[in-house]
C-alpha cells in the first residue's frame, strides 16, 4: 500500500501513512508505519483537528498500523480529501496533509473502523 505520505519527526521515519474511514464525522483508522532510528525508545504523539493517539517506539524498532491498530474517533473530511495530521516526536514534529481513504480499494476493506 503506497498511497500514504511520508515524512520524518526527528529521529521517526514515518512511511505511506494514510486513514481509512467511511465518511466524514465517522472514524478512521491509521495506516503506515512508524520507523525510530534512533538507539532510544521515543514516544510518538499523532494529532488531527480533534484527536490524539500516543505510541511508544522500541529502539531501532517500528509501528505497523496494519497490525498494531490505532483509531482516530472522528474524521474531519470525506474519503478522497487530505486530512492535516501532526507527527510529533520528542521536540520534533511534521505536519502532514494525510489522504483519507475508504473501501473502495479492496484492500483498505479490512481495516475500515467497524470491520
Amino acid at each position: 500500500m503506497a498511497n500514504g505520505v511520508n515524512g520524518d519527526a526527528g529521529p521517526v521515519e514515518i512511511r505511506s501513512l494514510l486513514i481509512v474511514s467511511t465518511e466524514a464525522g465517522k472514524p478512521g483508522r491509521l495506516l503506515g508505519t512508524l520507523v525510530n532510528d534512533s538507539e532510544e525508545e521515543v514516544n510518538v504523539v499523532i494529532s488531527d483537528s480533534d484527536d490524539t493517539i500516543s505510541v511508544s517506539l522500541p529502539a531501532k524498532g517500528s509501528y505497523p498500523f496494519d497490525t498494531q491498530p490505532a483509531t482516530l474517533d472522528t474524521v474531519a473530511d470525506i474519503p478522497g480529501s487530505l486530512v492535516s495530521v501532526s507527527v510529533e516526536a520528542g521536540t520534533a514534529q511534521a505536519d502532514l496533509e494525510v489522504p483519507v481513504m475508504d473501501g473502495s480499494l479492496k484492500e483498505y476493506r479490512p481495516y475500515l473502523p467497524g470491520n
